[in-house]
This record gives C-alpha cells, sequence and structure tokens, in this order.
C-alpha cells in the first residue's frame, strides 16, 4: 500500500477510486503519525499512477486528504495528467494539499536535503502568481532557479540538461508558513538572480584568472559569523528593481584577487588600496550585470559603491531584512555576496 523512500512516504491508489475505498485509505495512513515520525518522514504523497477515477471520485479524495491533521507533514498529490491537473487545482483551492506531478518534484519541496545543495531547475506555470511561490520557495533552499517564460521556453529548455524540470505544480500556500521569509523578498530579484551570480564568477575568471565559483545561496538576513577582519562594498540599485548588492570579501582574500587582477602586490595594511580595489571589482560586477539585464529589458541604475572595513557600519546601512545570501569561492577561498530589497 505504501512504501517510504528519501524521506517520503508513498502511498499508491490502485484499481479504480471508491468512495469507501479513499476512506479507508486515507484513514490508515491518518493513523501512521508514530511511523511517520519515527521514520523521519518529511511528506505524504498519492500517486494516481495506477488509479482509475473520474471528477466526484476526485473530489471525495482531496476532501478526505484535506481533514487528515493528525499526522503533522505536507500531503501532496502525484502523478497526473496534464487534464486532471486542471481538476486538481480547481478541488484543491484553499487546501493545504499540494499537486506535484512527479514524485521527484515532491520531494524537492518535501526532503530538499536528499538533493545535493547546487541543483539548476527549470520552472513554468501559466499562473505567474503560482510561478512566483514556486520559485521563491525554491531559491530559499538554495537552489539556482530558471523561469521559463513560455511553454515552448520551457519545451527548448528541457534539452539544456537542467538537474531537475517543474511544470503542473500547485503549493497551495495559504498554510505553509515557513516560506514567509522567501515571499517576501521581489519577484524580479529571485527571477535574476542567476545573473548577479553568473556575473559575478564570469568577471572575476576574466580579470583575475583566477578559479571563482558559487558554492550554495539560501534566503536569509546578513550573517555575520564571517570574521571581523573583512573589507566589504555595497551598491544600492533603483528602477525596474530596487535592492542592495554587497560584495565581502574576508582581507587576506581581498588582497589574493586584487593582486591577481592588478598584477603588483599591495600591502595587509593598505585600507585605502583595498578598499578602492574591492570597490572596483563591485563597480565592474554591477556594471556588467546592469548590461546583462538591459538586454532582458529589465532597466536598473546602481549608486556609486560604499566600502567599508567592519561588518557594523555595513549592517547599519542595510538592516536586518532578509535576503539573498551567497556563499562563493575564489581558488577555494571563501567570500560571500548579499542581495537585499
Amino acid at each position: 500500500m505504501y512504501q517510504i523512500e528519501n524521506e517520503i512516504m508513498i502511498v499508491n491508489y490502485v484499481g479504480h477510486m471508491k468512495e469507501q475505498k479513499t476512506f479507508m485509505l486515507v484513514n490508515t495512513i491518518a493513523s501512521m503519525k508514530d511511523r511517520v515520525q519515527n521514520r523521519h518522514v518529511k511528506g505524504v504523497v498519492f500517486s494516481l499512477r495506477t488509479a482509475m477515477y473520474d471528477l466526484s471520485e476526485l473530489k471525495v479524495l482531496v476532501t478526505r486528504l484535506s481533514a487528515v491533521r493528525t499526522l503533522q507533514v505536507p500531503i501532496a498529490i502525484v502523478d497526473y495528467s496534464a487534464k486532471t491537473f486542471q481538476a486538481l487545482k480547481a478541488l484543491t483551492k484553499n487546501t493545504p494539499i499540494k499537486l506535484f506531478k512527479t514524485i521527484q518534484a515532491a520531494q524537492l519541496f518535501f526532503a530538499p536535503k536528499t538533493f545535493k545543495g547546487d541543483l539548476s531547475i527549470l520552472v513554468y506555470d501559466e499562473d505567474e502568481d503560482n510561478v512566483d511561490d514556486i520559485c521563491k520557495v525554491l531559491a530559499s533552499q538554495g537552489y539556482s532557479v530558471h523561469r521559463a517564460k513560455s511553454e515552448a521556453e520551457f519545451k527548448a529548455g528541457m534539452e539544456e540538461g537542467y538537474d531537475i524540470t517543474i511544470t503542473q505544480c500547485r503549493l497551495n500556500l495559504t498554510s505553509n508558513k515557513p516560506t514567509t521569509a522567501a515571499l517576501s523578498l521581489s519577484k524580479k530579484l529571485i527571477q535574476n538572480l542567476p545573473t548577479f551570480m553568473d556575473t559575478a564568477v564570469e568577471t572575476l575568471v576574466s580579470f583575475t584568472g583566477m578559479e571563482a565559483k558559487k558554492t550554495s545561496h539560501a534566503v536569509k538576513p546578513f550573517t555575520t559569523k564571517i570574521g571581523a577582519d573583512v573589507v566589504t562594498a555595497m551598491m544600492n540599485f533603483k528602477g525596474d528593481m530596487e535592492g542592495r548588492f554587497v560584495l565581502i570579501f574576508p582581507r587576506k582574500v581581498a588582497i589574493l584577487a586584487l593582486e591577481a587582477m592588478l598584477g603588483e602586490p599591495i600591502k595587509e595594511n593598505d585600507n585605502a588600496a583595498i578598499m578602492d580595489g574591492v570597490g572596483e571589482l563591485c563597480n565592474i560586477i554591477t556594471g556588467s550585470t546592469k548590461t546583462k539585464l538591459s538586454k532582458k529589458e529589465i532597466k536598473i541604475l546602481f549608486d556609486l559603491p560604499k566600502t567599508f572595513t567592519a561588518i557594523g557600519p555595513l549592517i547599519a546601512n542595510i538592516g536586518d531584512e532578509n535576503g539573498i545570501w551567497i556563499d562563493m569561492q575564489l581558488d577555494g577561498n571563501p567570500f560571500y555576496m548579499f542581495i537585499t530589497k
């Protein structure tokens, strides 16, 4: 009747869907609270792959699942056709029941730690608000999220080697409290996060000759546990998107990057030279980002950079709101970016 894989309990509905059968199946699963907790299950999915049903029978299933309160984990319906998805969207509206086209998609939201951290995900949905929710939640979990603007673009993107593609998905976030932080960020900021990250990597590789890469990102407030000896640059931007872009280097990493870029040594105590150099790197990254965004018809302007050699004055400028914290590496040495509204 069920199996547990990758922290997901998978319930297969087999055969013709009947009211009494649905009642017994859902009640049986609802009574498994202890098993769910003991096996560290993060979500329960009901698969329709081998089920036969009509609209009235689907309605009974959704009603029964919506009434389950004992499991204390989210519940989803998976493995449905495009036609069934349209029916389920209406039936699950204003309920906590999630809809995922595949079990893999459910796993991505319910048990993200069972995947590697740096996934590249392509998302498409006709409902703009729904796809906003999907992208923001995925970005908050540290994934690189790419949004297709049309079904044709999504189909073309499926051939480009994304780790996972997601469509015909519904989160029904009315009761999903953990996503509040992610949803506070602007739609365009989340959508264009890859542009900021990719441009930073390309710029540093080009100007320093060193290997640069992103290792992870997450939605959270500014992280202060990065050591006191840092050099940072911050730039406000406004226009079609508004926010702040922050570049944070441990002093030794900043010196390595600037010496590679300039081809000459820099004294460790030469604050003026180091601050000017980090500010210039920030200028170059944001200038290239602005150019790339303009090609997407997104117009933004960056102010001149402000530089700091301590975390306190920087936080006084950016506050404690959530933003996108990005862990980066330069020849294996950590540095960071932070983007907030």
